[in-house]
């Protein structure tokens, strides 16, 4: 939701005015009209604009509450109705602005992209006109960063973050937590694109002002410190990886319940590394209780149920089930392209996770069609030096050798292996993986 200092909810609007009106007119010698019987008008004027707000409160504050309830379809209404009462207000009234972003927030959280774009699109046209110290325009500005990067456009989300960081610079106090959330939202594009040096630096900044402001165990930090917990998984330290996934876990579990969302998606991510330290029996038992909550909340069509049936099916194929991973990751692939298109990066994964088992089960040339289809979106997608990049070319070059294509697959191979090579270094466990998985499998069913 857009937070905005100058109108959170309609509690604080009424005491806000009412303070003013004391302060500015009442209490100020100046405006003596008051004594002289003029003073109703102006009052029955005030509270009428004041009334006037009440239906638009009502409505943000009942949305916005059903909203952190899971409650999409009361929030949905409530914020048509607050979009309805604000276009009684002027064209750079902020009121507007909280309206349409909130809308689009709720979409974004649907994974109804196309429907959230024209509402943050319409939330920052708005910001734009406001004053210059306001925050509306840098934190519309980060929700619509955040939208790109759902949708895999990262390179539109990474500069979308950086105007809105460079405004809120620019025009606003440094140490403030909407700061903190737009470095957290720029950190996280730039681990999307396999620059994890770089997010670290943005996660741990980020941190830094929550923990001033806040606290070190304030809810809010749980998410940074899941952040940072991927971040170093991706860099191969999985000890200061598990340290800072088992404190974002406790964070959660303490402020919103062992049954929420955000401790599934905690348990998820502690379970996703524990399946890269071949941990796999603490893996199974906490992705199993992932996919309990996910399913609970969020029905078994849903994209975070799908990232844990993702994971899963990984488990299952280290374990030689190939045919259960391949049912899985089918079932998968039907959720991720109803939701986010087929030529989202997290399909991709997808797409490279399937051809790896078609081919465990020397089902060359389906497993040569799915990887294929992951590098085509990934080189769309990702940068010539993503490390997820040469993780394709290698696993398709690994197809290519059992297809008697060897000239392509020494190709991709050596690609491949120098995009690893110089993202992560020899010594890192994706490169060794990779490189490991060009020695031919045995066929499992």
């Amino acid at each position: 939701m857009l937070k905005s200092n100058n109108d959170d909810n309609a509690i604080t609007r009424v005491r806000q005015w009412q303070q003013a009106f004391q302060t500015r007119v009442l209490s100020n010698p100046k405006f003596k009209w008051y004594q002289r019987g003029t003073w109703l008008v102006s009052l029955s004027w005030a509270a009428v604009l004041m009334i006037q707000s009440v239906p638009y409160y009502s409505a943000i504050g009942i949305g916005e509450s059903a909203y952190k309830q899971g409650d999409l379809e009361t929030a949905e209404a409530k914020f048509k109705e607050a979009l309805k009462e604000a276009q009684n207000y002027s064209q750079n009234d902020p009121r507007r602005a909280k309206a349409y972003n909130n809308l689009a927030e709720l979409y974004r959280t649907r994974f109804q992209f196309s429907e959230a774009e024209p509402y943050y699109n319409k939330s920052v046209e708005i910001a734009r006109q406001l004053g210059k110290n306001r925050p509306e325009l840098p934190m519309s500005l980060n929700n619509l960063a955040t939208l790109y990067r759902d949708e895999g456009r990262y390179n539109e989300s990474e500069q979308t973050f950086r105007e809105a960081l460079k405004i809120w610079d620019e025009r606003i106090k440094k140490d403030d937590t909407n700061r903190a959330a737009i470095l957290n939202g720029t950190g996280k594009v730039l681990r999307d694109q396999g620059r994890y040096a770089e997010a670290e630096t943005y996660y741990l900044q980020s941190l830094a002002i929550k923990e001033k402001l806040l606290g070190k165990n304030d809810a809010d930090n749980a998410v940074i410190l899941a952040n940072l917990g991927g971040v170093y998984r991706d860099q191969g330290q999985f000890a200061k990886s598990e340290k800072y996934y088992l404190q974002a876990l406790a964070i959660d579990s303490s402020a919103v319940g062992k049954e929420h969302s955000y401790t599934a998606t905690d348990l998820n991510n502690l379970a996703g590394l524990y399946r890269d330290e071949n941990r796999l029996d603490e893996a199974a038992t906490l992705y199993k209780e992932a996919l309990r909550i996910r399913e609970k909340l969020l029905g078994e069509n849903h994209p975070l149920v799908a990232k844990t049936l993702s994971g899963i099916a990984e488990l299952q194929a280290k374990h030689q089930n190939f045919s259960g991973a391949k049912i899985l990751l089918e079932r998968v692939l039907a959720i991720q392209i109803r939701f986010l298109g087929d030529s989202h990066p997290d399909v991709a994964t997808t797409y490279n996770l399937l051809g790896s088992v078609l081919l465990a089960k020397h089902q060359v040339q389906a497993a040569l069609e799915m990887q294929n289809k992951c590098l085509a979106i990934r080189e769309k997608k990702l940068s010539p030096q993503h490390p997820d990049l040469g993780v394709a070319l290698i696993d398709r070059a690994r197809a290519e050798s059992f297809n008697h294509e060897s000239s392509q697959a020494q190709k991709d191979l050596e690609r491949g292996t120098k995009i690893l090579t110089d993202a992560l270094g020899s010594n890192h466990p994706v490169t060794i993986r990779s490189l490991v998985s060009m020695h031919p499998t045995t066929p499992r069913t």
